[in-house]
């Protein structure tokens, strides 16, 4: 690029500006209101309850752990030890030395659902006409069912709750006059 002789002359101006002037004196007090103005917004984030405190959290984290696992070996502890038993049973049934009998063989727990309940809730009714009948006139009423079933297994303590929509059509005998 070249240069135009103005421009030239315009940084020869600059520089002379630049060159008288002189630095004032830093002021001591502005320092330390700096300072101390550092000082509380570090202790502000640290303290902040937006910052997650991993002090804080992992021992929280560690007790639900804890108490998770405490509670699943009270609830299926028992089931533990009745597959460990099945299992070392396994192993000496399949042993080569040993010949397998109907009571060394481990018993296969089937799940022993009981009904509970069975109910159904009427979700929608509707009229759907009048009908001539050699009985007479009747209303035509369709109506829209939610069939609930129940089961329960009181030794895993498994519920399985079914539901299954129907819908059935009733004819109404009407009064005649």
């Amino acid at each position: 690029m070249s240069e135009t002789p103005d421009s030239r002359g315009d940084d020869d101006d600059l520089e002379a500006l630049l060159k008288r002037l002189a630095p004032s004196p830093l002021d001591v007090g502005f320092v330390g209101e700096l300072e101390h103005e550092r000082k509380r917004l570090e202790f502000q984030r640290d303290h902040s309850p937006v910052r997650m405190q991993w002090a804080r959290v992992v021992p929280l984290l560690l007790l639900c752990l804890i108490t998770t696992f405490g509670f699943a070996l009270f609830r299926y502890g028992d089931r533990l030890q009745e597959s460990r038993k099945g299992t070392i049973a396994q192993t000496e049934t399949t042993h080569p030395s040993s010949v397998p009998t109907e009571e060394s063989r481990p018993q296969e727990s089937v799940p022993n659902f009981l009904p509970v309940s069975a109910h159904g809730t009427i979700v929608n009714t509707s009229a759907g006409g009048l009908i001539e009948t050699d009985s007479g006139m009747r209303q035509r009423l369709q109506v829209e069912i939610q069939d609930a079933y129940h089961w329960h297994d009181p030794e895993s303590g498994t519920n399985i709750r079914f539901f299954r929509p129907r819908s059935e059509e009733v004819l109404v005998p009407l009064p005649q006059n």
